[in-house]
Formats: C-alpha cells, sequence, structure tokens
C-alpha cells in the first residue's frame, strides 16, 4: 500500500511537470496578453501619484512594466497617467444578535487621469473595487490580519483594472486613428 502511494504521488508528479512543459513548449499563453502587450507597450509611459512611494504606485509601475510598457520620467514620457492616493473604505451590511458587525463590504478607489501628448484620453475618473468579509467579533487579532489581507488583495485587483482600462482606452485610440 505504501509503494503503491509514493508510486502514485510520483507519477502524479511527473505527469504534472510533463504537461507544464509541454503547454510551455507550444506556445500557450493567456489569451490577450500579447495584444495587451503590444498596446501598452506603444508609448513611454510616466506614473504621476499623489503618493508615489506607496505601494499601489509600485505595484503599478511593476505591471505596467510587466506587460510590456516602458515605465519613464514624465519629462522623457508621452503617455502621463496621474493617479490620487488610493482610498479604502468599510461599513457594515448585516449585524449580529449583539448589534455588532456580522458581514463586512470593503472598497478600494482611485482617481485617475490619462494624457497622450495635450489630448485627454481619460479625465478625471475613479475606478472602484468591491469586496466582502466575514466578521468574527470573537476573533479581533484574526480579522485585523484577514482584513491587511484583503486590503492587498483589493489593492491587486485595482492595479489590474486599471491597466485594462488603460489598455482598452489606448486600443480605442489606435483604432480611431486607422
Amino acid at each position: 500500500m505504501w509503494l503503491l502511494t509514493k508510486l502514485s504521488r510520483r507519477t502524479t508528479i511527473v505527469a504534472s511537470l510533463i504537461s507544464l512543459l509541454a503547454l510551455s513548449g507550444c506556445g500557450f499563453e493567456l489569451r490577450g496578453q500579447n495584444a495587451r502587450a503590444e498596446t501598452l507597450g506603444l508609448y513611454p509611459i510616466a506614473v504621476v501619484s499623489a503618493a508615489p512611494n506607496s505601494e499601489f504606485t509600485s505595484q503599478l509601475r511593476t505591471a505596467l512594466s510587466r506587460l510590456g510598457a516602458s515605465v519613464v520620467e514624465p519629462s522623457e514620457a508621452k503617455l502621463i497617467l496621474q493617479v490620487g492616493t488610493e482610498r479604502f473604505e468599510q461599513r457594515n451590511l448585516s449585524l449580529t444578535a449583539r448589534a455588532r458587525a456580522a458581514e463586512l463590504e470593503l472598497r478600494a478607489s482611485v482617481d485617475f487621469s490619462l494624457q497622450l501628448g495635450d489630448q485627454w484620453l481619460i479625465e478625471g475618473e475613479t475606478l472602484t473595487v468591491v469586496d466582502q468579509m466575514l466578521n468574527d467579533p470573537l476573533n479581533v487579532v484574526g480579522k485585523t490580519e484577514e482584513l491587511r489581507l484583503l486590503q492587498g488583495e483589493l489593492r491587486t485587483t485595482l492595479v489590474e483594472a486599471l491597466t485594462r482600462r488603460i489598455d482598452y482606452r489606448l486600443a480605442a485610440d489606435n483604432a480611431d486613428k486607422a
């Protein structure tokens, strides 16, 4: 029995590795990722932030670079992305019998504008993402840690949504010019 379990585990690992190698070798990529790299790589982009050293701004610059954009200083950029500070809000969705929050809604938002040369492609929009969390009033330490983790996830989702929004707007602008 022990030998069969060990052999089956090895077989599973080997099969998984072979599958991963086959997928990477055949040129598999997620749908739309190559097109996003082409669109975001058209212009050098500068990220001008109200909080330049924030975690959100750092994640945004990293995501843009990973997607093929050339992130440069504002003096060298053709495309300028202006972002405000991220805001986190929380509100109670439901209460327990003791009038304590049983379920919370967490909301992260950021204001942004996108400028290409002298033309505003996006001006003064707010991007918002929302998540929910169950609250255990007896586990204060766990709640604080879970809240911190969810804020990190919301921040990542906000960065992904912002890069998609920029990509779609640039693609629409290029389609209009063609």
